[in-house]
């Protein structure tokens, strides 16, 4: 007896463990997703949609993806932000911890210091709440006082209302008329400036300071927390005060709200709970959680305020969470749903099979299947005759009418198809197999490998395994349908078939879904068309719509529009989980089983598409932003970078949001990103449009953001610079041809007179040669002849001296004659010397064989003076033996070297000869020669030069004089230049 009693406890204690619970799923914030603080005091939404939120460490606004924080260092008076409110102007209010006030407007923080409004507002205590009337006039209350901000830029301090001071501000609001709202002294008051308007009643008296975070008022009624114990509530409509109580259940209020005139919130340290003034019906949302504010977005999306846990997003209220749980407590994932008459009945991965009514969702059983290990329930159904089927990992079992539980297969069973009523296929980890039915009996075995699913299609069985699909046709072989398409070789991991004849197809390799008719393909369905993964886990056709589960949500496709557009379910929508193990659908209603239990939602209403929202937030250049410079950007071009930043809001997309852009006048390709900042680090000179939109994930688009650019051309490239580069380069051009050509024309000049100069300088030479002394001493030597009756030696004296004065006439008009008629010129010259001083001196005239005589040129009577000079000083004053003049001619380092050597006295001895000679004459040829030298140097840039060597002999004495020119190698061709 004692035995049974324990066992009864033990029993009771075991089923009274909560086994199911509704539960909600959540979107959550915190600081490792950006916010500043998990203690988040304050909530609200600004004009352009963007939610921000107060915390103990500053203020922070929020895109959906990204938070950006504020701090005392971009303007806020203090770090702890206790109410903060939106203004149909865009502006953000914000009440501090300090008795201060501040707002954010386009980018900046108005304080005190910096806005003379501001300044006007003397606070006696702690702002308690912000309003706004219709008129755009902002009510700051205090426990006893208003300020009014009026849209005009004025300020209205409010004491008195009724003819009675301010006391004991509990609430303040905009009323349905458009005019102010005000909980006080007992009383609700409605006025516009001034001027009262209206009185009803209020809650009762008796309260503080430290009750008005539990009341609130909006235009349609105040909820307030009475001493009872409970909440009143208050509706205004058409001058009267419903008045409605509930009682309060709960302990650790934080704050109230109030919402339309049906949802009253009171949000507690254990979560925050939602009274339904119509229906009656309560919701509790995040249980244990301390839950400081709840706010309603533009959307109708409820957001949570917690007190050290961040922000909380209500996914979806039309998904419901059921956690099928174990005894003591434990949790378990849902891996198979099944509808059978009126009751559910879900299996999850601990070998349990729950069975509640519809729509009550009352647990009927709960039943394990009595095996050792906790396994998964794959498979739920009912034969006709009332034997309940279950498969799983533990085998293929059957409960019949009268209790019994008979194990009809010990394979792990994946999955199961009803081929009739009689028969049922069976895809095992051992084989697949066909089950009859009416005596539970296995009757045929199909596929002696591993199999993961089964599908009959009329006479046709398909069975998938590790290796690909196969498939039976009546009591034929087995087809491999992976011969011709690398798809159907994949790892199988479901099939349906959709009423069209198609069969679909799911991969568990990271392929997808095909579509399969008459041996080919012909759909593909992967993200790139919109599905949440590729990694597929089960397929559900119903009513022409594909249901498909993966790792990563749930997917609705229709397949009778067209391009099959997909719906995407999930965490983020309201799903416990991204990883789909199963999914039912009965009529409107969706069961989507996961790994945190049980999802079900009405398909018409869960899916709610939101707008999607484009801002452009900061536009960086020259390390400034230029925001304001929306209408037209102009860009110097001495910094061409640019850097956008925005975001596109929509929330229900969860950051889920393309961005795609384009830069007209660049490139008119539309490119998509899904950072919200695009940066051009060096945009070419020019005028461009940069457009951007956002798509968020339900497709909805958002406004094109239009941006025009200009782009500064530098100043070289501007027309007035290349037109005036042009000039001054045409002017230039002109300047310095006609320069040169100046310069051209004054060498010609100079070079004429050179020319001129040269020719002077050869008539001198000619004069120097044909001196006077040399003519008298040639007639000497002729007379001398006759005298001695030498007549033949006299004739030929003079015939020579007539052919040397004629070569002297011909060569002076030459600017340069052949090496050749230099030699016969030297030659004829040498040989007179040679008659007149009696066979006393000896010559020798020597031409480098390499050089052509016809062919070279050198100018003329050159040689010729430092010859005259050699005979005369050198050898005609010489006292001993018989003199010698040598001249060589050749070539040397592409110059003409032509030297002049003589075995005479001397340089030094004949100048001072010179000096006593009587006739007291002096040699000009070589003055002459150097002359002409630097004449040739300025003609041919300093190619002419001459050298005089003394020669002297081993003990110092002087044995002669040489003489070397080097002269520019010219060619016949330059007679004619």
């Amino acid at each position: 007896m004692i035995r049974n009693l324990l066992l009864a406890v033990l029993c009771a204690i075991i089923f009274s463990c909560r086994c199911s619970g509704q539960e909600y799923s959540y979107t959550h914030y915190g600081t490792a997703e950006g916010l500043p603080d998990a203690t988040v005091l304050c909530i609200t939404q600004d004009k352009e949609g963007f939610i921000w939120t107060g915390t103990e460490t500053g203020a922070s606004r929020f895109d959906g993806t990204h938070f950006q924080n504020f701090t005392t260092r971009d303007g806020l008076p203090d770090l702890e932000i206790l109410i903060i409110f939106g203004d149909s102007k865009g502006r953000v209010w914000m009440a501090p911890f300090r008795k201060t006030l501040c707002y954010y407007y386009k980018g900046k923080i108005y304080n005190e210091h910096n806005d003379p409004l501001l300044a006007r507002i003397h606070l006696q205590g702690f702002v308690k709440g912000f309003a706004e009337d219709a008129a755009g006039n902002i009510l700051v209350q205090e426990t006893d006082a208003l300020h009014q901000v009026n849209a005009d830029g004025s300020l209205t301090d409010i004491d008195s209302l009724d003819g009675r001071h301010i006391r004991d501000c509990l609430a303040v609001s905009a009323g349905s008329s458009g005019n102010f709202l005000v909980a006080t002294n007992g009383k609700i008051l409605e006025f516009s400036g001034k001027r009262l308007l209206r009185c009803m009643p209020g809650p009762p008296l008796g309260y503080n300071t430290s009750y008005v975070p539990y009341v609130a008022m909006n235009p349609a009624g105040m909820v307030s927390k009475v001493w009872s114990g409970g909440y009143e509530i208050r509706m205004f409509a058409q001058g009267t005060v419903a008045t409605r109580s509930f009682p309060l259940k709960h302990i650790g209020i934080v704050t109230a709200a109030i919402f339309d005139d049906s949802l009253v919130f009171t949000n507690e340290l254990s979560g925050s709970f939602e009274y339904n003034l119509h229906t009656g019906k309560t919701k509790h949302y995040l249980p244990g959680k301390a839950v400081s504010r709840v706010f309603r977005d533009a959307s109708g999306d409820l957001w949570f305020t917690t007190l050290g846990e961040g922000i909380f997003k209500l996914n979806s209220n039309a998904v419901a969470i059921i956690n099928p749980g174990v005894p003591f407590g434990e949790m378990a994932g849902v891996s198979s749903v099944r509808r059978i008459g009126n009751e559910l009945w879900v299996g999850n991965d601990r070998n349990y099979v729950f069975r509640y009514s519809l729509p009550d969702w009352k647990l009927i059983s709960r039943e394990a299947i009595p095996q050792l290990m906790q396994r998964r329930i794959h498979y739920i159904d009912t034969t006709a005759n009332g034997v309940v089927l279950v498969g799983g990992d533990n085998g293929l079992f059957a409960r019949t009418p009268d209790g019994r539980l008979l194990r009809l297969l010990p394979a792990t069973v994946k999955a199961a198809w009803r081929i009739s009523d009689r028969k049922l296929l069976i895809a095992s980890h051992l084989a697949s197999v066909i089950v009859d039915l009416s005596n539970l009996r296995v009757i045929d075995t199909l596929f002696r490998e591993r199999a993961t699913i089964a599908y009959g299609q009329k006479d046709t069985l398909y069975i998938g395994g590790l290796n690909g699909l196969y498939r039976w046709v009546k009591d034929g072989p087995p087809i491999f349908l992976g011969e011709k398409m690398s798809f159907l070789r994949k790892r199988m991991a479901a099939i349906a078939e959709s009423p069209d004849g198609i069969l679909w197809i799911a991969s568990a390799d990271d392929e997808g879904v095909i579509g399969f008719k008459d041996g080919r393909q012909v759909a593909a369905l992967t993200q790139r068309q919109g599905l949440t993964s590729n990694v597929c886990r089960c397929l559900l056709i119903h009513s022409n719509v594909l249901w498909v589960g993966t790792d990563k949500g749930l997917n609705k496709v229709e397949l009778g529009k067209p391009g099959y557009p997909v719906t995407q379910y999930t965490l983020r929508d309201g799903l416990a989980s991204d990883l789909i193990n199963t999914v039912f659908i009965d009529g409107s209603r969706v069961y989507v089983g996961t790994p945190a239990g049980l999802c079900y939602f009405d398909e018409n209403q869960a899916a709610k598409p939101d707008s999607c929202r484009l801002f452009l937030l900061s536009l960086m250049n020259f390390d400034r932003d230029r925001i304001a410079d929306t209408a037209r950007l102009e860009l110097p071009y001495t910094d061409k970078r640019v850097r956008f930043e925005f975001a596109g809001v929509s929330y229900r997309s969860a950051g889920d949001i393309v961005y795609r852009y384009r830069m007209l006048g660049i490139d008119d390709k539309w490119r998509q990103t899904r950072d919200n900042y695009l940066e051009y680090p060096d945009l070419p000179s020019g005028n461009y449009e940069w457009q951007l939109y956002a798509v968020n994930k339900f497709g909805k688009k958002s406004r094109v953001v239009k941006l025009p650019i200009t782009v500064a051309t530098q100043f070289w490239k501007k027309t007035w610079f290349i037109a005036g580069a042009w000039l001054f380069s045409i002017f230039i051009l002109w300047l310095f041809l006609s320069q040169r050509a100046r310069l051209i024309r004054r060498r010609q000049r100079e070079k004429e007179e050179l020319t001129q100069r040269m020719g002077d300088l050869e008539v001198t030479a000619l004069k120097s040669q044909m001196n006077p002394h040399f003519i008298f001493n040639c007639l000497s030597s002729i007379q001398k002849f006759i005298f001695n009756g030498e007549i033949e030696a006299s004739n030929k004296y003079i015939a020579g001296l007539a052919r040397l004065i004629r070569m002297t006439l011909i060569n002076s008009s030459k600017s340069l004659v052949s090496i050749g008629e230099e030699i016969d010129y030297l030659s004829s010259y040498l040989s007179l010397e040679k008659m007149r001083f009696k066979e006393m001196i000896g010559y020798s005239i020597e031409v480098d064989p390499a050089i052509d005589r016809s062919a070279v040129l050198i100018p003329p009577m050159l040689v010729q003076p430092h010859v005259e000079n050699a005979l005369i000083h050198g050898l005609g004053d010489a006292t001993h033996g018989v003199g010698f003049l040598r001249v060589a001619i050749e070539k040397a380092d592409g110059q003409l070297v032509v030297t002049v050597e003589d075995n005479g006295i001397g340089r030094p001895e004949a100048a001072q000869r010179r000096i006593i000679r009587i006739q007291g004459d002096s040699p000009k040829g070589m003055s002459l020669t150097g002359d002409r030298i630097a004449m040739l140097n300025k003609l041919y840039g300093g190619a002419a030069s001459q050298t005089i060597i003394d020669l002297l002999d081993d003990q110092g004495c002087p044995v002669g004089t040489r003489v070397t020119l080097r002269l520019p190698l010219f060619c016949e061709q330059a007679l004619y230049s």
